[in-house]
């Protein structure tokens, strides 16, 4: 092997066990976050009790009674995601035990495996040193960092669109030199694309069709002289037969059927509840998520940092740059997930990861530009503007944590960790901005990705595992295991604090009564379950009536702020029926 070779493989294994090493720290001791790692999470776990793989459920709804066997009803479709992330996550759960660090391997082992072709892939048509930087800015981003490090479906989806994107790219490099595409190309395109689509349902497929489209566009403009020369595009939508769909749809077909076939046997309307659940996504706020067309560019700087400082010039370069057909591809695998998930209403962070690849190779193409002098925007008065920009941005993000002294006391914080955490961030900005300004900028961006990985390890090693006010449902969950009320067979209900990651937490047994907003009033005493968890206020335990009070005891009470409630302060009790139903 050539020593060049050599030095790119050391140097990509340096950067991937960096990633690793940051994606794996604190998936163990940070609780889960939200609402959808809570019912990934459970709903996996449930799958994975049942032994039903074919149809993905989550907390049976049950009718209240002390006993959850009797008149429980069916369990409910979890009508979210097809069944591909679940299958993942249980099955790393049969392994090693249904924990939040198994939930969460399948996303951490995505996003390195998509690094990991993103740098062979960026290699073969670019060469080495593009190859390394993108999948440095790729790693290292906030967006690449946060998904590893969660049990959402949108790591492995990733990682499956982008295999869709590299079969694209070669049967499209192919067509333009004229020559026939490999033949792994177009059915690692049909497969890649079936995978997807039932890990999160059409999303996918809509994500290459405008890819496609704007690559067709960028295509004819910039090389067909304009619709009007109807000889001169003609040529260059061509290789979209390429695709040869008369191969691909049957693959395609295989793929896809047997999960359908099977869940149409068991489930009945469970595709169209999928499909119509999908339409709702992207016509209307599911869960309070909508948001107008421009949310994810406003919230780039957050998401791409802390690449995003490059954004003005990757923008500009890849612009000029064009008329190259790499350039030309990486612009529409960036711009058309972008664009799909600007245009569907409800909207996270989270949905346009597939668009990142893209950008992260454009921000490395720029950059590789900037250091050999073959661009000298880097150089300008706007760029080093931008650089004090992001300084104070950073040295924000490194103040910013001591805000938690608003909603927790000084004794239930890491302080020490804080101190920390502010002080590497000052030296973070200052050594970024020190390499920029001496126009270092090879090493000022090592000194950017490497500093984002040390700013993580601290946040997730000495701060988060120790900020008790963010454990809530982990906590309350604990209280209930030490009362003996832990384990899917315990009765728990849960009154106003519906949280999926205190089932998951405290056993599988934690449920949401169908009247919740007035269950006590609504059973008679003889009907209560053993076990509650109420949220403490006006709407749920302030209006139970005093004469059904005596019936229930307070065991605990935990205090935290929880995100599915509007990120607000929550005194949340464990209350047990004192008339001791069996």
């Amino acid at each position: 092997m050539p020593a060049r070779s050599v030095k790119f493989w050391k140097i990509l294994c340096l950067i991937l066990a960096g990633a690793g090493v940051v994606y794996f720290t604190g998936a163990k001791r940070v609780p889960l976050w939200d609402r959808d790692e809570g019912w990934y999470a459970e709903c996996s776990r449930e799958m994975l009790q049942s032994g039903n793989w074919i149809v993905p459920t989550f907390r049976p709804q049950t009718a209240g009674l002390p006993e959850p066997s009797k008149e429980a009803r069916p369990a409910e479709w979890r009508l979210e995601k097809p069944p591909v992330i679940y299958w993942c996550q249980l099955a790393v759960m049969e392994i090693a035990g249904d924990t939040a660090q198994a939930a969460r391997f399948p996303s951490t082992v995505a996003i390195l495996a998509s690094a990991l072709l993103l740098a062979v892939v960026v290699r073969r048509y670019t060469g080495d040193r593009r190859a390394l930087w993108t999948v440095f800015i790729f790693s290292s981003c906030g967006l690449a960092v946060a998904c590893s490090k969660m049990c959402l479906t949108d790591g492995v989806m990733l990682f499956l669109v982008l295999i869709g994107q590299v079969s694209l790219a070669q049967i499209y490099w192919s067509a333009r030199r004229g020559k026939t595409s490999p033949l792994w190309a177009v059915p690692a395109f049909w497969v890649s694309l079936g995978l997807a689509g039932i890990t999160k349902g059409p999303q996918p497929l809509g994500e290459h069709l405008f890819t496609l489209l704007i690559l067709l566009t960028l295509d004819v403009l910039n090389e067909g002289k304009g619709l009007r020369n109807k000889p001169a595009w003609k040529k260059h939508v061509r290789w979209w037969k390429e695709l040869r769909p008369l191969i691909g749809v049957p693959i395609l077909t295989i793929v896809v059927a047997p999960w359908l076939i099977l869940i149409h046997q068991r489930a009945p309307g469970f595709i169209l509840a999928l499909f119509e659940k999908a339409r709702m996504h992207l016509e209307q706020s599911m869960e309070g998520h909508g948001k107008p067309p421009g949310y994810h560019t406003l919230l780039i700087f957050g998401t791409f940092y802390p690449w995003s400082l490059f954004l003005p010039t990757t923008i500009l370069l890849a612009w000029r740059n064009r008329r190259l057909p790499v350039i030309r591809f990486a612009i529409a695998a960036m711009a058309g997930p972008w664009l799909m998930m600007e245009l569907v209403y409800t909207k996270l962070p989270f949905y346009v990861l597939p668009a990142f690849p893209g950008l992260a190779f454009l921000t490395a193409d720029a950059l590789v530009r900037c250091i050999r002098g073959q661009s000298r925007e880097m150089r300008k008065g706007s760029f080093y503007a931008t650089v004090v920009v992001w300084i104070i941005a950073t040295l924000g993000l490194s103040f910013g944590i001591w805000l938690s002294l608003q909603v927790s006391s000084p004794s239930d914080l890491p302080i020490a960790g804080f101190r920390i955490f502010t002080a590497c961030g000052i030296v973070y900005a200052a050594l970024v901005a020190w390499r920029f300004f001496r126009h270092q900028f090879a090493r000022g961006a090592i000194v950017m990705g490497v500093g984002m990985a040390v700013m993580i390890l601290i946040l997730y090693t000495v701060i988060l595992p120790y900020m008790k006010f963010l454990h809530l449902p982990e906590r309350v969950a604990a209280d209930l295991v030490r009362l003996g009320a832990g384990g899917a067979n315990e009765h728990v209900l849960m009154i106003g604090f519906d949280e999926p990651s205190l089932a998951f937490y405290q056993g599988g047994g934690a449920r949401r009564p169908p009247e919740q907003e007035a269950y006590f009033e609504f059973r008679p005493p003889s009907e209560w379950a053993k076990w509650f968890v109420v949220l403490d206020d006006q709407d749920n335990w302030e209006r139970i009536p005093a004469d059904l009070k005596k019936f229930l005891a307070i065991r605990a009470s935990e205090t935290g702020l929880n995100y599915s409630h509007e990120g607000k302060i929550l005194k949340v009790l464990v209350v047990e029926n004192t008339m001791n139903l069996k």
